[in-house]
């Protein structure tokens, strides 16, 4: 991300945070920049945004954002694409295009042809993918004007995860619809009628960004195998990997019975690792459903989560003894745990607002995570799973209070860690609406008939089907702005009884 890109996303989460206007000398201090600079930045915003100004000014008082709009500019910004492409995004298109092809070379004319560039620009670009694939012990080979990347499957698998920032902030709603993000329609309706296969199999939900995941894995193994349709591993599952898959026989069924849809689908064999490395991906899930849940753990993992609790109740300096906070978080821990051993990455769309919003909370779990990992021998726990962590000792502060029990429904995409936050800033700001339920959004059809008496759909996605209740639309971290909003509508609402 550009400095200039830093600092705009910098600007709009610390006036997403405040309730009021905010003077151009505070908001300087806090981005670490002049006041001309504030000025310059906040009409570039607005100049990008169609629908009038993202953010508001008024003299004498400052600045503020227009909380809706803000929140639809995120979901647009995210998927947005341009024919104009920098460096960085040009090597990052031919990266793809290499590794989704490998070890097959592709002719050198052919991939830099539509980008427009000199011989020099083309073996500077080189130098740079060459040392970027280093990290995934890949491989850039030149020979005869042909590019290849060479390497182990598992990490030409991972680079493409990793390297193809679309899998990152994908929202499955959107798949079927969105021509923008380029993806093979057939092969997107196959992988979501296999995800509702599992789903139903386990009689469990997989929300997002786990979903997201999966998908991801899939996609990318339908995408290598038809570009590659001889085996792509010589790896085999060992007796003790298979050994441990039997043991949890519901996971591993699934998995067995998905890879024997996908080989129909490709009319190819696939070898049978393919198996282990979807139970890893459905083991690596959190889930929701009574499949999903256990209040019985590992030794491990109940030590871990017994050090996160001990350590942030100590650093927070409030006593945390609940004994469904702790099945709650160890939960999480479990397949956190998992994807930390297989390398299995989730990525945290709302790390930014986390950080931001919950600055001490994201500190004291970073600080207790490496703490973690140095005392159970684990890798490093990034900030992604630190930003997850958070929101759930986030829950337990605003949880903290008594509530008091009107009809109220939440509708989300962002999960589990993430709604139940939601779920629980709105209890504690408004002890007077009763929240019936939270629901993905994919579900808003089944609302309508089993929650007849719901007044209120409080969601964090644009509805665009027609619904016969009021709706408000707010931000996951549900700000001051957004507290204010729901006032109204709720006075809205009294006032129509």
């Amino acid at each position: 991300m550009s400095s200039k890109n830093n600092r705009e996303q910098k600007l709009l989460l610390f006036l997403s945070k405040s309730q009021d206007y905010i003077t151009s000398v505070d908001i300087a201090k806090k981005i670490n920049t002049s006041q001309k600079t504030v000025y310059r930045l906040i009409k570039e915003i607005n100049a990008e945004y169609e629908n009038g100004s993202l953010i508001i000014s008024e003299k004498g008082r400052g600045y503020k954002l227009d909380y809706e709009k803000f929140i639809n500019y995120q979901k647009r910004n995210k998927k947005c694409t341009g024919d104009v492409f920098s460096p960085h995004e040009r090597r990052k298109r031919i990266m793809e295009e290499l590794l989704i092809s490998s070890p097959k070379p592709i002719n050198i004319y052919h991939l830099f042809s539509h980008y427009y560039v000199g011989d020099s620009a083309v073996s500077n670009d080189e130098q740079i993918m060459s040392e970027e694939l280093k990290k995934y012990n890949l491989i850039l080979e030149r020979k005869n004007r042909k590019l290849a990347i060479l390497g182990e499957e598992i990490n030409i698998r991972k680079a493409i995860k990793d390297i193809i920032e679309i899998f990152n902030i994908i929202d499955l709603d959107d798949l079927k619809s969105n021509q923008e993000l380029n993806f093979n329609k057939y092969d997107v309706l196959f992988i979501l009628d296999q995800l509702r296969h599992i789903e139903k199999d386990l009689n469990i939900t997989i929300p997002y960004p786990y979903n997201v995941n999966i998908f991801s894995h899939l996609y990318i193994l339908l995408s290598r195998s038809r570009k590659n349709p001889t085996l792509l591993f010589t790896d085999t599952v060992s007796h003790r990997e298979m050994e441990n898959m039997k043991r949890n026989n519901n996971l591993y069924q699934v998995a067995k019975s998905t890879i024997n849809h996908i080989e129909q689908y490709l009319t190819n064999i696939l070898p049978e690792i393919e198996v282990y490395f979807l139970y890893q991906y459905l083991v690596s899930s959190r889930m929701q459903g009574d499949f999903g849940k256990t209040s019985t753990f590992s030794s491990e993992v109940n030590q871990v989560t017994k050090v996160y609790i001990d350590e942030m109740s100590a650093r927070l300096g409030i006593n945390i003894e609940n004994k469904s906070i702790f099945i709650d978080l160890a939960n999480h821990i479990k397949p956190m745990l998992n994807r930390l051993e297989h390398k299995i990455r989730i990525k945290n769309s709302l790390l930014s607002q986390i950080k931001l919003t919950y600055e001490e909370i994201f500190s004291g779990v970073t600080k207790v995570s490496e703490l973690v990992s140095k005392k159970f021998n684990l890798p490093v726990i990034n900030d992604d799973e630190n930003g997850f962590i958070t929101l759930y000792f986030a829950k337990i502060i605003e949880t903290s209070q008594h509530q008091r029990p009107i009809k109220i429904l939440i509708m989300c995409t962002t999960g589990i860690g993430t709604s139940e936050l939601l779920k629980a800033k709105v209890a504690k700001q408004f002890p007077e609406l009763e929240i019936v339920d939270v629901v993905a959004s994919r579900n808003i059809q089944m609302f309508k008939e089993k929650y007849a008496d719901v007044e209120l759909m409080l969601s964090t996605v644009h509805i665009e089907d027609k619904i016969h209740i009021h709706s408000l639309l707010v931000s996951a971290m549900f700000t001051m702005d957004d507290q204010k909003r729901l006032q109204r509508k709720i006075e809205e609402i009294y006032h129509e009884r």
